[in-house]
């Protein structure tokens, strides 16, 4: 760290602070993207299966290796994201009903790309941090 002129500057090397943000930042971030996947899970799982019961993506279990139980249903509901994400790629496999797609409710749908945004930006951040350790005299 050096002191020129009355202000701070930067010296290139990342100091203990740093990292400890980071960990902070990260640790938040992965902690909040954990709830929400949670609790969205837990509200929306009964509401998939009954507003998409003709969505092949969602009845058939081995059909996007799902599997059963909580682990599933947060499967389910990444599968059901990506429907609404890339719906061109599901009609193309027969995968999913367009009736039901639109008229799934877009509360549950904002919900739903909420924590893909989430999990997305969690993901994006962490890499920055990754790489921004790794450089040297950044």
């Amino acid at each position: 760290m050096t002191i020129r002129s009355g202000r701070y500057r930067h010296s290139g090397a990342i100091n203990f602070a740093d990292y400890d943000v980071m960990i902070l930042t990260i640790s938040i971030l992965f902690g909040a993207t954990l709830v929400y996947t949670a609790l969205i899970t837990l509200y929306l799982r009964h509401k998939i299966d009954k507003s998409l019961d003709n969505c092949l993506a969602v009845t058939d279990t081995s059909l996007f290796q799902i599997g059963t139980g909580f682990s599933g249903d947060i499967r389910k509901l990444a599968i059901v994201s990506a429907m609404f994400l890339r719906p061109k790629m599901f009609l193309k496999l027969g995968a999913m009903d367009v009736e039901q797609v639109d008229a799934f409710p877009k509360k549950f749908k904002y919900m739903m790309l909420a924590q893909v945004a989430l999990a997305t930006l969690t993901t994006f951040i962490s890499l920055v941090f990754l790489i921004w350790v790794h450089l040297p005299d950044f």
